[in-house]
């Protein structure tokens, strides 16, 4: 939602409570029920009275924080609503297992609270605070009034709500009645410290080493103190919206009305003008993430926290970061999250889509010769041709040589990709050949990126292509490419896409083992393939382009899967404009599992970059022509009609 920025100067309150002290202003705030409000009523009384306290000084919300809740809080809700139709439906479906009605619980427990669901946001909490998050959130209850939060304020402590945050609102911006001008020390450490990791796409709280990064982004927040202060000072209070507002954007949850007060379980809240905050609440909006990268460039510049013109450079920077273009707010980012209760499509199925990712990435690594490697290396080894100590390494390598049988070989992968892609190199007697996925994959891939080179004026200047590109060609071309995926991907091709993704994780973990890096002199894994297509297998191969094709076509492909349904929905974007256009806040942290929009057009752009394929091309595949014909499943011949076409000499593939 776009608001338009007035100036560049920080808000001012007007009249003479901008001279008052902040005391005094919340004395007078508090003192708001006159005589002539009794005529309005309770209610609107009520109303006021909250209203007066919420513009006395506007709440920083941490709009950053505040999606990434959002986000957790629909998979939470999309999980329960699994659960329950399991459970309630228990006659045919056997009911709820012990470990799923724990699970319930827990969920249940998470959304009847405002404290943060958010994992990667509860790990950097309590990481920072050498505390378990169990004894954070059991302290982030709003229990604590304004006179406690003066009276830990005046002693000189910190108070443990200063490491919680609901909805975005972290611990000091949920005093009720007297907020403070900033966000406190540890609240910025906090808040800069996430901003960096979403930086960097660290974001998985189970990821092996995620406290060190966390370690390693406190040490660059300190390193750079004064100029995440300078940034924190300036840009904390420079962009009031309503707080309606961004619940209406979809970047906060609405249960943040009332988290204040009463607070409680979200589902039991008092009537809506007794809420703090309310609908009519107005807040100032930040990004960590912006706000750390910010700071990132300006670190980088050289810049100082005692430059002259450090305001401007924070400005600027953070307007370039956040998308502040002609006065829109750096709140404005909308991404539009799938459908969580998918339809089911008679020509798309969503299992067979996932089984083509895997498939596809397995594809493009076996151009790169990842199988024939790891089977050479494996030659070496059963000749003694390979220096490796008795560990680990060996006892895999064995394990595979007497596994050989057992594997899905070459053969069947080829015959696999022949019918999935039209990949040559298979039986064609044995499997109908996916004839036209090259040519569907590449006008899907020409119109998004056409489609998102029209809405950026700069690169539409620049480009060769003039014709512009609708949302429904998008549609139609994702439709036609999923809808030939989902059809070639019938029978075990589900069941070969499962052995694929562990035999590469396998592979992924042997070339990347230290000691067959150092029997190939090699740094890491693509330079052992190098060493190996170079010395047996005839020459290297452009692992690079490899696997690039793999992980952008593995995104294209999980983007169908999870939208299907907007594929056949003919109302509605099929592609959010503002997902394309704004750069606040977008692009997944699991692009190859959970992509956005905005991963699409960057998985495109990137596979025709890598392809080499001109302006021209695109220009050509980009616009639309007559959908194929293809069947929502496979179709067995009749015998007779193969007979017929037999003895007309014309041969088909058999089933």
């Amino acid at each position: 939602m776009a608001i338009r920025k007035s100036s560049t100067k920080p808000r001012k309150t007007s009249g003479a409570a901008a001279s008052k002290p902040r005391a005094a202003r919340a004395r007078a705030t508090t003192a708001g029920t006159a005589p002539g409000s009794r005529r309005a009523g309770a209610a609107t009384s009520g109303l006021q009275a909250n209203n007066r306290a919420e513009n006395t000084m506007n709440r920083i919300l941490l709009v950053d924080l505040g999606e990434r809740e959002l986000k957790e809080r629909q998979k939470l809700r999309a999980r329960r609503q699994v659960l329950k139709t399991i459970l309630t439906t228990a006659d045919t479906s056997g009911g709820l297992s012990a470990g799923q009605l724990e699970e319930l619980a827990g969920i249940e427990s998470t959304l009847g609270s405002d404290i943060v669901a958010d994992p990667f946001y509860r790990k950097v909490a309590a990481t920072y605070a050498q505390r378990a998050w169990e004894d954070l959130a059991a302290s982030g209850d709003d229990a604590t009034t304004a006179f406690a939060a003066k009276a830990a304020k005046a002693n000189g402590q910190r108070k443990n709500t200063d490491y919680v945050h609901k909805y975005g609102l972290i611990g000091t911006q949920r005093v009720p009645d007297n907020l403070l001008d900033q966000l406190q020390r540890a609240e910025r450490e906090i808040v800069g410290i996430c901003g960096l990791l979403q930086l960097d796409g660290v974001t998985d709280a189970d990821r092996r080493g995620f406290v060190q990064k966390v370690s390693a982004a406190q040490g660059e927040y300190r390193e750079s103190r004064e100029l995440f202060d300078a940034a924190f000072d300036l840009l904390s209070r420079k962009y009031p919206v309503t707080l309606n507002s961004q619940v209406k954007a979809r970047l906060i949850d609405e249960d943040v009305f009332g988290c204040i007060r009463p607070g409680g379980d979200p589902q039991e809240r008092q009537p809506i003008e007794e809420r703090v905050p309310n609908v009519a609440s107005t807040v100032c909006v930040l990004s960590g993430r912006n706000l750390a990268a910010v700071v990132r460039k300006l670190a980088a510049d050289g810049i100082s926290f005692n430059d002259p013109w450090l305001a401007s450079r924070i400005e600027n920077v953070y307007e370039m970061q956040s998308g502040v273009v002609g006065g829109a707010p750096p709140s404005s980012f909308d991404i539009a999250l799938p459908d969580l209760e998918e339809a089911t499509d008679s020509e798309i199925v969503r299992e067979n889509l996932d089984a083509a990712q895997a498939i596809y990435f397995a594809y493009q690594l076996e151009e790169a010769r990842m199988p024939q490697v790891v089977e050479r290396i494996v030659e070496l080894f059963r000749a003694g041709l390979l220096p490796l100590s008795y560990g680990k390494t060996g006892d895999y390598l064995y394990s595979y040589y007497k596994k050989s049988s057992e594997r899905i070989t070459e053969g069947e992968r080829r015959d696999l990709y022949m019918r999935a892609f039209g990949a040559p190199g298979g039986d064609p007697s044995m499997n109908q050949p996916n004839r036209e996925f090259s040519d569907l994959w590449l006008r899907f891939v020409s119109s998004v990126s056409s489609f998102g080179r029209q809405l950026t004026v700069d690169r539409m200047f620049r480009s060769q292509i003039p014709l512009s590109v609708s949302q429904e060609q998008v549609r139609k071309a994702a439709r036609d490419l999923a809808a030939s995926l989902s059809r070639n991907c019938y029978g075990i091709a589900y069941q070969f896409s499962k052995e694929l993704k562990t035999l590469i994780i396998e592979y992924r973990d042997l070339l990347s083992d230290q000691e067959i890096r150092t029997s190939f002199g090699a740094r890491d894994m693509w330079q052992v393939m190098d060493q190996v297509n170079a010395n047996y297998l005839g020459g290297t191969r452009n692992s690079h382009r490899y696997r690039t094709q793999a992980k952008c076509g593995a995104i294209i492909i999980a983007w169908l899967a999870l939208n299907h349904q907007r594929l056949t929905n003919r109302l509605g974007e099929v592609i959010s404009t503002n997902a394309l256009t704004n750069p606040q806040l977008r692009g997944s942290d699991r692009p190859m599992e959970d992509p956005t929009d905005w991963d699409l057009l960057q998985a495109c752009e990137q596979l025709i970059a890598v392809g080499g394929i001109g302006d021209q091309r695109v220009e050509d595949f980009s616009q639309p022509v007559e959908s194929p014909t293809i069947t929502s499943k496979p179709i067995e011949m009749p015998q007779i009609a193969r007979d017929v076409l037999d003895s007309a000499g014309i041969s088909l593939p058999s089933f």
